[in-house]
């Protein structure tokens, strides 16, 4: 398999576009390579935990953030080959000057039931996205803590509308080097 080095070239961008504010810039903490501790709750409340990576970085001339969200990381795949609860998925963000908001689409063809559409916005602690995965169920995901070098992740959804349950913690470490 080759990779276009043209198409590299052309998606990956060095900074964020001129027309995004700092005010506007929530997630430019991503950047960069993270490895992560992923912990994944089910309706009763048992945990399965995995270690995963995430690479980020600005695309499209600056104007969006994309990721690579892989867990199990590749290096402890057993076949090469994603199972239906790993995630090897992206999310592309968009900044909506309508809305001052962050669009967040969360791809996972590997678990096509956890892809999510969402928007995001600062909040005093970390930063807050309402929206709903697939199957038009409600979720909340948040950046609880971002530092430099780590961040706490929660997400949650609701099978009512007054009851959240948990579903997934990220522990985020940035990677040496980044």
């Amino acid at each position: 398999m080759t990779t276009s080095q043209g198409f590299l070239d052309a998606l990956v961008y060095p900074r964020r576009a001129p027309e995004l504010a700092d005010v506007d810039d929530i997630f430019g903490f991503l950047v960069g390579s993270w490895q992560l501790e992923a912990v994944l709750y089910d309706a009763k409340g048992n945990t399965q935990r995995s270690k995963g990576e995430l690479h980020a970085s600005w695309v499209l001339e600056g104007r969006a953030m994309q990721d690579l969200f892989i867990f199990p990381r590749r290096a402890d795949r057993k076949s090469g080959v994603p199972t239906g609860r790993d995630r090897y998925a992206t999310t592309i963000r968009t900044y909506d000057q309508t809305l001052q908001a962050w669009r967040v689409n969360f791809i996972n063809p590997a678990a096509q039931e956890t892809s999510a559409q969402l928007i995001a916005r600062r909040k005093v602690q970390g930063i807050e996205m309402e929206g709903k995965l697939s199957d038009d169920t409600p979720i909340r995901w948040r950046y609880v803590t971002v530092e430099p070098t780590r961040f706490h992740y929660t997400a949650e959804k609701s099978c009512d509308p007054d009851t959240w349950q948990l579903y997934l913690e990220l522990f985020g470490v940035r990677s040496i080097g980044d």
